[in-house]
């Protein structure tokens, strides 16, 4: 019988701040490859995701503007945040109760959950407050050069 070592992957633990939020975000990243990241690289992109959760949904609720959005989503992304946004606000014509919950509160940021899947892909679902319903956002981003962009963003 041969035994092997494993080796465990550094997982990072944190919290970040948000300005809507009355309290700290936490954040866990965990990774599937070898390598280091900073406390402050962390903490970056915790932020960022969280920033970008936000105003996703404030695109699909028509609060922000696609175009905001361009240089941090992909082209198809951007698209079908818009296609999504058309079919929320249809739908909201004849749900004017459902509109009073979703579309005038705020997005608060609750927790950032984030997976290093490899060097150019990462996966993060950040979960969001709006009044007393919790929606999470998946975000997907690959790397393109030496930026990240965010190549799908699921909201639910």
């Amino acid at each position: 019988m041969t035994v092997t070592h494993r080796s465990v992957l550094p997982a990072y633990d944190g919290s970040i701040r948000i300005e809507l939020s009355n309290r700290p975000v936490p954040f866990h990243i965990s990774r599937c490859y070898p390598g280091t990241l900073s406390e402050a690289e962390c903490r970056k992109f915790s932020l960022a995701s969280c920033r970008l959760a936000c105003m996703s949904l404030d695109v699909v609720r028509g609060r922000t503007p696609p175009q905001r959005l361009q240089q941090a989503l992909s082209g198809a992304c951007v698209q079908r945040l818009e296609t999504m946004s058309y079919l929320l606000e249809n739908h909201l014509r004849t749900h004017p109760e459902l509109k009073a919950k979703l579309c005038y509160l705020p997005a608060i940021p609750m927790l950032v959950y984030t997976t290093l899947v490899s060097p150019d892909i990462t996966e993060t679902v950040v979960s969001l407050s709006v009044g007393q319903s919790t929606y999470w956002v998946t975000l997907v981003f690959r790397r393109s050069g030496s930026r990240w962009i965010c190549t799908t963003a699921d909201l639910g």
